[in-house]
């Protein structure tokens, strides 16, 4: 029964934060889970993120960033840049054309001697600068409101973060994700909508600037408070949880979730968090370089320090730079570990990360990128070599090993998911229904799972056979109105019954089959997927 608990428990209520650094641009990032509303088999969530580097000021004061916040703009060159979080990373979305960087920079000028006066030296050197650099011909377009006019049906395309896209609509715009999800802006870039491939859909309803409330299809709601000065104030669910925000100088500096919990933040003079204060009494320290605002050094709660250390190429140091970061092992004895990275540009102007090598406890890999996707193209560590190769839509259909491993991959012409695997160890082929749900797997070992869903895409039968010893299950899963399994029954074996809170916490698992009924079903889970889960394949189930 233990088993099932953790299997069940994966998907309840829980408020966590999550810390880091990123070793390429010296970033502190953390993210938070403030609330949680579930129900229908899809959480209504409410998380925002932290991020050291990011100039932006969003609904939590500056650096701070959130789902909902996500925005897109399109740029002069007729791309099309969505802001992640609204102040984190950037997707960059491009037409199969290459787009035309010179007329786009040409452009920025013509705009730009609209509002000063600009020699032709001047003008000339910053034209190969923009043609040169997409980055900073984004930023100089966003800031002379420069675009270009994209028509009703557009598509552009991105793999930076899997495969999608983005098409214009008559309202605006739509980001179309490879597992079916969806995020529809209005025509001025803000998002007004999220759905997915089994109609599970978010609205966002707003009030002038201000976002008042988030609403699902399955009536979950959370309503926002706001200070006059665009910050949010509090965010309420329809259960009456609320979590509440205080701000100074345009920075939060005191957030509470709905577990009670509180978090005391302070920042230095950039808006750089160098403190975070928990409700035990304890606390984490963050210190940055004075020149570069890269993170220096972060003392964890526990009192662990990690150190920071940023170098580069003298003869190429924007393009080619390493991070060491110095930790104490068990042993109380100072490590370091070494990440350098090697940038290339784009014909577009654009940049990627060419090259990865890390030495981390003495053993070097090295990982080489592909220009179009960011996708690894071959894998060095130690004495061994891995290869990688990719359809024209930047899915992996080769990987092979110098220790003798491969595997080969056919994909869904559609849905683009995988249907065929053949490795080492033999063959797993996929099919799917119409809304592309996973519904059946089986593999060279004869073993097969067939799956059946109900309207809202949730699992309502399993069934586990292996042909070579004729053994069959059969799971069927009644949920309730929240979402959550209720029921889960094994034909002649017995039937698990679980019991919620109005919050959608379990309170009682139950079963009069006891342990044999609670690893039956283990057994089942691990057996769908130990097929649908071919080593380094993830299916986007």
């Amino acid at each position: 029964m233990k088993n099932f608990k953790f299997f069940v428990l994966l998907s309840i209520f829980a408020t966590s934060a999550l810390a880091g650094v990123n070793l390429k641009n010296g970033n502190f990032h953390i993210t938070y889970t403030d609330i949680v509303v579930p129900g229908g088999g899809h959480d209504l969530v409410i998380e925002r993120t932290y991020n050291s580097r990011s100039p932006d000021k969003g609904w939590f004061g500056f650096g701070w960033g959130s789902d909902y916040e996500t925005y897109l703009n399109v740029s002069a060159d007729g791309s099309v840049v969505i802001h992640e979080n609204g102040s984190g990373a950037t997707t960059r979305f491009v037409p199969n054309k290459a787009v035309d960087a010179e007329a786009a920079a040409k452009k920025i000028i013509d705009a730009m001697r609209k509002k000063n006066s600009i020699s032709e030296s001047v003008a000339s050197s910053l034209v190969t600068k923009l043609k040169n650099d997409a980055e900073l011909r984004q930023a100089y377009a966003k800031r002379f409101d420069v675009s270009a006019k994209l028509a009703v049906g557009t598509e552009l395309f991105s793999n930076e973060r899997g495969l999608q896209k983005v098409v214009k609509t008559k309202d605006g715009y739509s980001r179309k994700y490879n597992d079916g999800k969806e995020h529809l802006f209005n025509e001025d870039g803000k998002l007004v909508k999220v759905t997915d491939k089994n109609g599970y859909v978010v609205d966002l309803n707003y009030s002038g600037k201000e976002l008042k409330s988030i609403k699902d299809s399955m009536a979950k709601q959370i309503f926002f408070q706001w200070y006059p000065d665009g910050k949010i104030k509090s965010a309420e669910s329809g259960a009456g949880k609320k979590t509440e925000y205080v701000y100074k100088d345009d920075n939060l500096i005191e957030a509470k979730d709905i577990a009670g919990n509180v978090f005391k933040y302070d920042y230095d003079y950039n808006h750089n968090m160098t403190s975070i204060g928990y409700k035990d009494g304890s606390s984490m320290k963050i210190k940055y370089t004075k020149k570069t605002q890269f993170v220096e050094e972060v003392t964890k709660k526990n009192g662990e320090t990690v150190a920071y250390q940023y170098e580069s190429n003298p003869k190429n140091p924007e393009f080619h730079y390493w991070t060491l970061v110095t930790k104490k092992n068990p042993g109380g004895k100072d490590v370091t570990n070494r990440y350098e990275y090697e940038i290339k540009r784009k014909p577009d102007g654009s940049h990627y990360t060419y090259r990865i090598l890390t030495v981390v406890n003495n053993v070097s890999t090295e990982t080489i990128y592909t220009e179009c996707c960011s996708l690894p193209k071959q894998i060095k560590r130690g004495n061994f070599v891995t290869n990688f190769e990719y359809n024209s839509k930047g899915l992996l259909v080769k990987k092979n090993s110098s220790r003798g491993d491969y595997v080969e991959l056919k994909y869904h012409p559609e849905f683009n998911k995988i249907t065929n695997v053949t490795n080492n160890n033999g063959w797993t082929k996929f099919e799917y229904d119409k809304k592309g749900n996973l519904k059946r797997a089986e593999n060279s070992k004869k073993m097969s799972v067939l799956l059946t869903y109900d309207s809202k895409g949730r699992i309502s039968n399993m069934y586990d056979i292996d042909k070579t010893t004729n053994k069959k299950r059969e799971l069927s899963f009644v949920y309730n109105a929240q979402g959550k399994p209720v029921e889960i029954k094994m034909s002649n074996v017995g039937k698990i019954n679980v019991k919620y809170d109005n919050y959608g916490e379990i309170l009682k698992v139950e079963s009069a089959a006891g342990h044999k009924m609670a690893l039956q079903v283990t057994q089942a889970f691990q057996s769908l997927l130990s097929i649908v889960k071919p080593a380094g394949v993830n299916l986007n189930m």
